[in-house]
């Protein structure tokens, strides 16, 4: 019997609460890694309860840094209270957070991915549209490698850290 893996079910997603609902269930299904990238932690799709105990417990989970996060404009984050933010503030080595230096080309799109194989893309970080597929392994890698190149051009945003004394 020829077993085959479900077929790849990118899903269209058309408004900012069903883009919020496939961060949630994106990131719920991580175990080893998640990454995001945007210009902004955006408060409606990132600090939804749900998605920081996502990233809470694969932070938790591995010590490895397992959740990198990459803004165009940190300052945001910083502006408006975020979750991830402040947790990210509480367990430095776990979560880690750059800001893209300013030589770099500026992307208009917005990704979230987890482990290799599930991803959402919003063509327009601003946008109200995006795109999300749990078994995107192709699309998901080709955004990893995007995002491995950028983090490594990347660098701390120094209003993002807490001074623990």
């Amino acid at each position: 019997m020829n077993r085959t893996h479900p077929p790849s079910d990118p899903r269209l997603l058309a408004t900012r609460s069903e883009i919020r609902d496939a961060g949630v269930a994106i990131a719920q299904t991580a175990r080893r890694e998640l990454l995001v990238f945007d210009r902004t932690l955006d408060c409606d799709l990132y600090n939804a309860q749900t998605f920081v105990e996502a990233v809470k417990r694969l932070a938790l989970a591995r010590p490895d840094a397992p959740v990198r996060v990459l803004l165009s404009y940190p300052e945001q984050g910083v502006k408006n209270v975020n979750q991830v933010v402040e947790l990210a503030q509480r367990l430095t080595s776990r979560i880690a957070i750059r800001r893209l230096v300013d030589d770099l080309p500026v992307r208009p799109d917005a990704f979230l991915i987890a482990d290799e194989r599930t991803y959402l893309k919003r063509p327009l970080a601003e946008g109200s549209e995006g795109i999300a597929d749990m078994h995107g392994r192709v699309e998901a890698r080709r955004l990893r490698n995007d995002f491995e190149q950028m983090w490594e051009h990347a660098e701390i945003h120094v209003e993002l850290r807490r001074l623990h004394l």
